[in-house]
């Protein structure tokens, strides 16, 4: 166990050396980044909420608010810019630490799952880049852990109370977060069957949705660029146009969601992750009836929660709302994928034991290669960008 500690107080360590070095190289503005600033400078603080944004940009107007409110007195500096996406990503990384701890407790498997961190490139990168997705992540983060102990603090109702009705205030912040919500209403509507008879924690729970979501609508939907998603992202809908459409267009977003969580580029380091992660996918398959089951249809545990938000994402894609295996866009559901990875793994270790040992050693040694290719481009190529090249020589 203290082997252990070592290992995960090393790995933390690790990924916050990585995400600041990120930071503090003020990498220069890219495109889109350069869109958004062009809504903060240009807008005051009211047309943020009364306009569309330039350049057909979409972004969390609260949170696209309370950048411009800090960057303005630096004059737009690029720490000043960036500084919410990466105090969420930390913030990030320590929610899904202690999740992933009341998961795997203090074992090896923790150790692989702080080591995932560090190997992630776009966990590093978007630590460090004027767009929302850090944000996803840290908010993703809040709902899976209200969703593993709500049955523990709904009998505090000095605390339980005041959650439900702001817990929906998250989608003022991030649009994953707006349907995210369905889970812990689905756990809300579940109890009053089981109780046969309305709750004050739901009708608490829908008053949050409803201020938040006509709020989110007045002042960001209702005046937003339409038609942005589709224009943009319309490879990474799921077509029902025909069943060759479907499994062509469902088996490219699946490739994306399993095979580029850690490195785009060389492409061949797209391989393991896909082996790997398309295990995680299989197991959460596997698991879910029977935890499902045995937590009385509630989402209450990882596997069960993992697998609701898979089919929210499959559902938004089919309707043409929310693009599917988008690595970035699904950079929310990342550290669930790395969950159900190291329990793939451990599960094939109970079962089979040198097998299991072979593979997990395997993805330890894939994680290390990963993980130092990104403090190379950190250190000392000085440029880490979403799509860098492992190990590239300085100045290329």
């Amino acid at each position: 166990m203290r082997q252990q500690r070592v290992f995960i107080l090393v790995l933390v360590g690790w990924y916050l050396i990585l995400a600041l070095g990120h930071y503090v190289n003020q990498r220069p503005l890219w495109h889109d980044e350069e869109c958004v600033l062009n809504s903060i400078v240009y807008f005051n603080p009211a047309g943020l909420f009364t306009h569309p944004l330039l350049n057909a940009q979409d972004f969390p107007r609260l949170y696209l608010w309370a950048i411009q409110q800090l960057s303005t007195p630096f004059h737009q500096n690029l720490l000043a810019l960036r500084l919410f996406s990466f105090m969420a990503m930390i913030g990030a990384f320590f929610v899904w630490l202690k999740i992933a701890r009341r998961i795997l407790g203090d074992s090896w498997d923790f150790v692989l799952f702080v080591g995932c961190w560090s190997a992630a490139m776009p966990l590093v990168y978007y630590a460090a880049e004027l767009k929302p997705y850090s944000m996803d992540v840290l908010i993703s983060g809040l709902i899976v852990l209200f969703l593993l102990g709500q049955h523990e603090i709904k009998n505090n109702r000095g605390i339980y109370q005041p959650i439900l009705l702001l817990l929906p205030s998250l989608a003022l912040w991030s649009y994953p977060a707006i349907f995210l919500l369905l889970l812990p209403l689905y756990n809300l509507i579940r109890n009053c069957f089981d109780e046969r008879r309305w709750l004050t924690a739901l009708s608490l729970y829908l008053v949050g949705c409803i201020w938040v979501l006509g709020f989110v609508y007045c002042f960001d939907f209702r005046v937003s660029y339409r038609g942005f998603l589709e224009e943009s992202w319309h490879d990474f809908f799921i077509s029902l146009h025909s069943l060759g459409d479907f499994f062509k267009t469902f088996g490219k977003g699946m490739n994306d969601l399993v095979s580029r969580r850690f490195a785009e580029s060389p492409r061949w380091v797209r391989g393991p992750s896909c082996i790997f992660m398309a295990s995680g996918v299989v197991y959460m398959l596997v698991a879910f009836g029977n935890q499902f089951k045995k937590d009385r249809f509630l989402l209450q545990s990882v596997v069960p929660i993992t697998f609701a938000m898979f089919l929210l994402q499959l559902l938004l894609a089919v309707l043409r709302i929310f693009p599917f295996g988008v690595p970035r866009m699904s950079l929310f559901f990342t550290p669930l994928l790395f969950l159900m990875t190291i329990m793939a793994l451990r599960f094939l270790g109970d079962r089979y034991k040198m097998m299991g040992f072979i593979f997990t050693i395997g993805f330890a040694g894939y994680l290390v290669f990963v993980s130092l290719g990104i403090a190379w481009d950190v250190f000392v190529k000085g440029d880490l960008g979403a799509l860098s090249t492992l190990y590239s020589p300085p100045g290329r």
